[in-house]
């Protein structure tokens, strides 16, 4: 009889750890990694401790929607996903291949706003003249990012191409380095980003690095002939990548909002890009399908 309780007790113990662990995953608190022989700070979060079959079996088991839904913070309808990296990096591609999930708001940047503000292209005239334009496109850039972090949605995961973080910490950044805005106007958008985050619903549940080789990013850049970066040289594409890094793997001068997930290797050819997509759905849709 005792050893009976016994086996049971561990048992019991075995499946609630279970179901803290799969609750983990689907929190985003998930597990430090190694790549490529480099340590990534603790912040830095992957789930390839499990394979996808096994990871959709074991949350299968033990979450539905409603609890799903509970994990979120009081007064959060969604999950609130931001997909980041370089231009060329694939974003996308990403948002397009999720766009028809049932359980997905993709929301892509709203590029069409910023190549038409009452007749002007303030994206074509940012490339052209980045010294007279960077301060009024990223002012527009961070009305138009507070807007898609608000954007309503009843379905549980709100996909972001890009996110208010990245225009404050990666664009007005590299502006600032660049000597493309002064330190005024720096300070301006730097105080303006601080309000908007401190007033709004701007939190994170999860990043989604999608890491690229700039080499990679600028030549896709070439390849799909937007007429708004025909300009674009590859020295912008190479700060990018590194104040990405900067930003969300080293997190050398500020902390990222949320767990970044960096286990992407965006330098794959489409066909293989969505086979990874694929792998990693639960990951990036928070524990959704």
């Amino acid at each position: 009889m005792a050893s009976r309780f016994v086996i049971q007790s561990r048992a019991l113990s075995l499946r609630r750890s279970l179901a803290v662990f799969v609750k983990s995953i689907c929190a985003n608190f998930i597990v430090r990694r190694e790549a490529g022989g480099k340590n990534f700070p603790d912040s830095i979060f992957t789930t390839n401790m499990l394979g996808a079959d096994q990871l959709r079996r074991l949350t299968a088991k033990v979450f539905d929607e409603e609890k799903l839904r509970n994990l979120l913070p009081k007064g959060k309808k969604s999950f609130m996903v931001s997909v980041e990296g370089n231009i060329g990096s694939g974003k996308t591609t990403l948002l397009e291949y999720f766009k028809n999930s049932p359980n997905v708001e993709a929301i892509r940047e709203p590029v069409e706003q910023w190549t038409n503000i009452q007749g002007h292209n303030a994206l074509k005239l940012l490339y052209e003249n980045p010294s007279r334009w960077s301060f009024s496109f990223n002012l527009y850039a961070q009305l138009t990012r507070i807007q898609m972090h608000m954007k309503e949605t009843e379905k549980p995961v709100k996909l972001l191409e890009r996110s208010l973080h990245s225009t404050r910490f990666c664009f007005v950044e590299n502006d600032f380095r660049k000597k493309t805005i002064n330190e005024l106007e720096y300070t301006i958008l730097t105080q303006w980003f601080e309000h908007l985050t401190s007033k709004e619903n701007t939190d994170l549940d999860l990043i989604v690095y999608l890491r690229a080789d700039p080499s990679i990013c600028y030549e896709r850049i070439k390849k799909r002939s937007r007429k708004e970066e025909a300009g674009v040289p590859f020295e912008l594409i190479k700060d990018l990548h590194e104040l990405h890094e900067e930003w969300l793997v080293q997190q050398k001068y500020y902390k990222a909002p949320a767990p970044v997930l960096v286990s992407l290797d965006a330098n794959c050819e489409y066909q293989r890009m969505t086979e990874v997509y694929d792998m990693k759905r639960q990951e990036i849709l928070c524990g959704y399908v």
